[in-house]
């Protein structure tokens, strides 16, 4: 049976989803003897790879493709990756530091303790086979293994992947706000042409009178076409379990800073430079898992905009880093005296790079007071996750390969904002709505090998989510021009139909727009 139709039998809600009476009406007999005889091949294959007597070869592998009698499907696709890289890692271990080759100068350390948790969980596996030696058994339940054996997967590292895209994410969105500002901007002083609305004129009028666009105002943040700005948001948000990933809450938190430059009336050029602090906390209510990931970011992104009367063409280029540092708890019972309960804690440091991409355009359609902006742009981020090793356990630290994130999305959004014109300044809400695609959204496989197995060939090769291929973006903010080309925003965005997370982000700014 191949893992493809393993994982098909688990189904997507996870364990004890699969049941025996699915398949009784159709091949009853037929499956179960076709599954006893490719399984029992797959085991013997994995113990012949390294040479390991038949009466001691691996069990686990077996047992997670064994019905109960209950007639349920005990384990999942996560419990069955689990089992295959432990198998494979006792298979060889074996050879080195059980019966023959007991005390030898290779077997120390944490390699001989990897070897004794991973001798518990096999015995303990016979003992539910009925098969095979028992002594070293941790003598918990078949839901108790299944649990063990999920503790020992490192399936927390396929989070690392969702920290680096919202992070690409939200400095594209601090981005767009800051094409919105320079638009307005210019949106202001062209409107001051219209003679044939009166409304608009006025909104021009009061703009440059406020020095939104004047180059003779006298100010400390004046420098000619220069323009200078800062924002700050925060946001939060949840994933619910899946078969391969952990629940999770997160929370994030942004600073950035930016410069541009006013070549010609139409051209604008900048430099925005972003700091974000991220944090996702596993929920272990919800999922076999406990330990936490931080990750510390900045960036920086070199941008230009044209800007005529009603349309605008943006584009911009970017690198961003992120510090990822990793606590993993690997921690379940023992009801053997023998045999001591596993509580152990790796932690893990490495660093994400990505390169993004942006290209944008619309079309302001302005009535007095009021406009309508329907928008398209793309996105592209490509990320590379350096391998890196666990450290700081007994033997179930891991060496995990490195992750290369490919994302290309494209939005078509619409923006409705009105401007209301007091004598003290200029004040214009707005709301929008985006459609996303995401062009990338497969799977990936995170691979990771036992630190502490010198001949490690097979290891938890465990596949990520897909990402949805299209959610939806929806927001509501205002933008506030004072004296002297002080401008203040701030904006509320939440995320909608995002397969699995729930997201919302408050954010705000202050700017100076001087011609």
């Amino acid at each position: 049976m191949s893992e493809q139709t393993l994982r098909e039998w688990a189904g997507p809600g996870g364990r004890h989803n699969c049941s025996l009476h699915r398949y009784l009406q159709l091949l009853k007999t037929t499956m179960v003897c076709f599954v006893g005889s490719a399984l029992l091949g797959l085991h013997q294959k994995v113990g012949a790879q390294t040479a390991v007597p038949p009466g001691q070869s691996p069990s686990l592998l077996l047992l997670v493709t064994t019905f109960t009698e209950d007639g349920q499907y005990a384990y999942n696709a996560l419990d069955f990756a689990a089992a295959r890289a432990n198998d494979a890692a006792y298979a060889n271990l074996l050879p080195i530091c059980g019966g023959a080759g007991t005390g030898s100068a290779a077997c120390t350390g944490a390699t001989l303790t990897l070897f004794n948790q991973l001798r518990a969980l096999e015995d303990n596996a016979n003992e539910l086979l009925g098969r095979g030696e028992t002594q070293y058994s941790l003598r918990l339940s078949a839901n108790g293994l299944a649990n063990a054996l999920q503790w020992t997967a490192p399936e927390e590292y396929a989070a690392q992947g969702s920290m680096t895209t919202q992070f690409a994410n939200s400095q594209a969105t601090v981005l767009a706000n800051r094409f919105a500002a320079l638009h307005f901007a210019a949106m202001a002083t062209q409107l001051a042409d219209d003679i044939d609305d009166p409304t608009a004129t006025r909104w021009a009028s009061v703009y440059h009178a406020l020095g939104g666009g004047a180059s003779a105002d006298s100010s400390i943040f004046s420098f000619g076409r220069f323009s200078v700005f800062v924002d700050g948001g925060f946001g939060s948000g949840q994933k619910a379990p899946t078969v391969e990933e952990d629940a999770f809450a997160f929370d994030s938190t942004e600073a950035s800073a930016g410069l541009d430059y006013r070549l010609t009336d139409r051209w604008v050029l900048g430099l925005l430079a972003g700091h974000s602090e991220r944090r996702v906390n596993f929920n272990s209510q919800e999922s076999i898992v406990d330990g936490e990931i931080r990750g510390n970011g900045q960036s920086a992104t070199l941008y230009t905009q044209y800007e005529a009367k009603e349309a605008y063409l943006s584009a911009s280029v970017g690198f961003q880093h992120l510090s990822l540092s990793t606590i993993r708890k690997i921690t379940y019972p023992s009801n053997n005296p023998l045999i001591p309960s596993v509580d152990q804690t790796a932690v893990s440091d490495t660093g994400a790079n990505s390169l993004t991409a942006s290209l944008s355009t619309g079309y302001v359609l302005h009535y007095r007071s009021a406009s309508i902006e329907p928008y398209v742009n793309a996105l592209y981020t490509h990320t590379l996750i350096r391998a890196f090793v666990e450290n700081n356990t007994d033997g179930f630290d891991v060496s995990v390969g490195s992750q290369s994130i490919v994302s290309t999305q494209a939005n078509a959004g619409l923006k409705l904002q009105y401007a209301f014109l007091p004598h003290w300044g200029v004040i214009v809400p707005y709301v929008y709505g985006e459609y996303r695609h995401e062009f990338e959204g497969n799977s990936r496989t995170v691979e990771s090998k036992y630190a502490a197995d010198p001949g490690a060939s097979v290891g938890f090769d465990i596949p990520t989510d897909d990402f949805p291929n299209h959610y939806y973006v929806v927001g509501a903010g205002g933008s506030i021009v004072l004296p002297h080309g002080l401008q203040a925003f701030a904006q509320y965005v939440a995320v909608l139909d995002y397969t699995n997370y729930t997201d919302h982000v408050f954010s705000g700014g202050i700017r100076w727009e001087f011609r």
